[in-house]
């Protein structure tokens, strides 16, 4: 009975020795780590959206499926559009050559305009030799007239021969007045011909209007050009695919979410440590990592980010923060943690629990 007692004495005793040396450690330990049992894994969620209207022709990709980046995801119906680009692009052609049409259009006419005004230039050049030679043949004439006159008053000749001296006198200036009167006529001649390149002027803005129609056409081919590629989706970044919201045949409207993926290799772990544990923590910290989905294993991590902004003020209006003040509730700040190892299967949104260790100097303050 007295041993029995002795055992039972003892086995109290090493039981309680016991749940002091755990409650030690335990508080040694929640004096050296920091807890946190609700922490999520995060990842860039990317989220690929239509950007036109359209129905959808095919999905090349499954969930789960890993893609890179330009890989193509989805194409569109673009049937309509390829339609428009043909006969925009026979209209382009049609309007091109009306351009060179006009351009040879005027070129002709310049050259034709030239030879004219040249061929007018000559002639009136030849009728001013033809008035000058005239003009001399004049001059001569009527010094030998003044010279016959003078002699027929002398009785030195007969007057037949004044009568000659003044006729001819009289012809060469009829010739002259004719010789003036077709240079004027040239002349107005050649400013009815410079006239006509007022007709160029007009060909000149015809092939400006003409050149803005081919640059509006191209243009407009161009934008087709441009949503016939964005008819075809692709994948912005490398990664998974999470989740396909569509099916081939729904039709979509511009932005309407098609599919989300994310980069598996770039995950980390969000943990909202309370305000009052947040002072002991530091960039570098080594963070051991247990998964729900893992419950016998433990993972390696490492503290890169502490918040400087609390979780209250990310995710509440200025009259809850007030109310806040009020009851002053303790505040979350958010923790990025990355995964030094992982395991397998790491997706956003599991559940892990985080132990932090904290610096020795921390212990000092």
């Amino acid at each position: 009975m007295q041993a029995r007692r002795f055992i039972l004495t003892a086995a109290s005793i090493v039981a309680v020795l016991l749940g002091v040396a755990f409650a030690c450690y335990e508080f040694f330990h929640w004096m050296t780590h920091v807890y946190e049992f609700d922490a999520r894994i995060k990842s860039d969620l990317t989220r690929v959206s239509s950007k036109v209207n359209g129905t959808i022709d095919k999905i090349l990709v499954k969930e789960g499926e890993e893609v890179r980046r330009g890989d193509l995801l989805v194409v569109m119906n673009s049937d309509h559009v390829i339609r428009q680009m043909e006969a925009l692009d026979a209209e382009l052609k049609v309007q091109k050559a009306q351009t060179e049409k006009l351009k040879a259009q005027k070129r002709n006419s310049e050259v034709e305009l030239n030879a004219q005004i040249s061929t007018k230039n000559e002639e009136i050049n030849s009728l001013k030799v033809e008035l000058k030679a005239l003009l001399n043949r004049e001059q001569l004439a009527r010094k030998k007239l003044k010279r016959t006159k003078y002699l027929v008053s002398k009785n030195l000749t007969s007057k037949k021969s004044l009568d000659v001296d003044q006729d001819h006198l009289l012809n060469l200036s009829g010739q002259v007045s004719v010789a003036k009167a077709k240079i004027k006529v040239a002349r107005m001649e050649l400013e009815e011909i410079r006239a006509k390149r007022s007709k160029i002027e007009v060909l000149d803005q015809d092939i400006i209007i003409s050149a803005i129609t081919v640059r509006r056409l191209a243009a407009n081919l161009q934008a087709l050009e441009v949503e016939l590629k964005e008819r075809q989706i692709l994948s912005p970044v490398d990664g998974i695919i999470d989740i396909i919201f569509k099916n081939p045949g729904e039709y979509v409207e511009d932005a309407n979410e098609i599919l989300v993926l994310h980069n598996p290799k770039n995950i980390w772990i969000e943990a909202n440590i309370e305000e009052d544990q947040i002072r002991h923590l530091e960039i570098g910290q080594p963070v051991k990592v247990d998964f729900n989905a893992y419950p016998f294993d433990s993972f390696k991590g490492e503290v890169t980010y502490i918040g400087r902004i609390t979780l209250s003020d990310l995710a509440i209006s200025k009259s809850d923060l007030s109310d806040n003040r009020v009851r002053k509730l303790t505040q979350r700040i958010p923790v990025k943690i990355k995964l030094i190892d992982r395991p397998e299967i790491t997706a956003p949104g599991m559940l892990v629990e985080v132990n932090i260790q904290i610096q020795d100097k921390a212990l000092l303050q």
